[in-house]
C-alpha cells in the first residue's frame, strides 16, 4: 500500500500493534482522544514517547481533545488522498468528513448476517443471543454508525462452551483477519 494511511483509536491501540505484525507496516500518522497513556499497548507508548524525544518534537501517536474528536476537524491537517482506518475508535464520524476522505472501520460484529450487531458491544450482544456463527468486517464509514459498504468480513464457528471472554478473543482473531484480507485487496 503506497497510500498515507492514518489510524484512529480511542482505546488502547493492540489492534494497530497486531496489524502492523501481519502486513510489515505502521500507519503514517495515528491519533487517538486517549489521553490515558499508560491505558495504551506497550508498542503504541513506545511510538508515542520516541516521536516526543525526536529532535523534531513530532510523534507518529497524536492526542486529540474530545472535543476535537467529536468534531474530526484535526483530519483537515492530513492530505484528502489518505485512508483513514478506525480501530476502536468510539466517535461518531460527522457527514462532511465522510464526504471527503476515505474512511474504514472494523466492527466486531457480523453485521452483513446480523445486521442487530451494529453498534456498541457486538460481541457481548452475540454471545448473548448465542449466535453459532460469529465475525467480524471492514465496512466503509457513514454517518450512520456501522452501516457502510461491507468490504470483507471473517466467519468462524462459535463453540457450544465459550465463555464471553471465548467470544471476544474470537472476535479479535477475526477482525485481525478482515483487516489483512482488506490490506491484501489495496495492495
Amino acid at each position: 500500500m503506497k497510500k498515507n494511511w492514518v489510524v484512529l483509536f480511542s482505546q488502547t491501540g493492540s489492534e494497530i500493534v497486531k496489524l502492523q505484525k501481519h502486513i510489515g507496516r505502521w500507519p503514517n500518522k495515528i491519533f487517538t482522544n486517549n489521553s490515558d497513556i499508560d491505558s495504551w499497548h506497550p508498542r503504541m507508548q513506545l511510538l508515542h514517547k520516541r516521536g516526543l524525544a525526536s529532535l523534531s518534537g513530532k510523534s507518529r501517536v497524536t492526542i486529540v481533545s474530545n472535543i476535537q474528536a467529536k468534531t474530526c476537524n484535526f483530519l483537515h491537517t492530513i492530505k484528502r488522498d489518505s485512508l483513514i482506518t478506525l480501530h476502536g475508535w468510539l466517535r461518531i464520524i460527522p457527514e462532511n468528513i465522510c464526504e471527503q476522505y476515505e474512511l474504514v472501520n472494523g466492527h466486531p460484529g457480523l453485521i452483513n448476517t446480523y445486521p442487530e450487531l451494529k453498534g456498541k458491544d457486538p460481541q457481548v450482544r452475540a454471545y448473548d443471543s448465542n449466535y453459532g456463527v460469529i465475525g467480524s468486517v471492514v465496512h466503509k464509514v457513514t454517518p450512520v454508525v456501522d452501516d457502510g459498504q461491507i468490504l470483507t468480513h471473517t466467519a468462524i464457528y462459535r463453540g457450544n462452551k465459550d465463555t464471553v471472554e471465548d467470544v471476544f478473543k474470537k472476535l479479535a482473531f477475526t477482525s485481525l483477519k478482515s483487516w489483512q484480507k482488506f490490506f491484501n485487496s489495496i495492495k
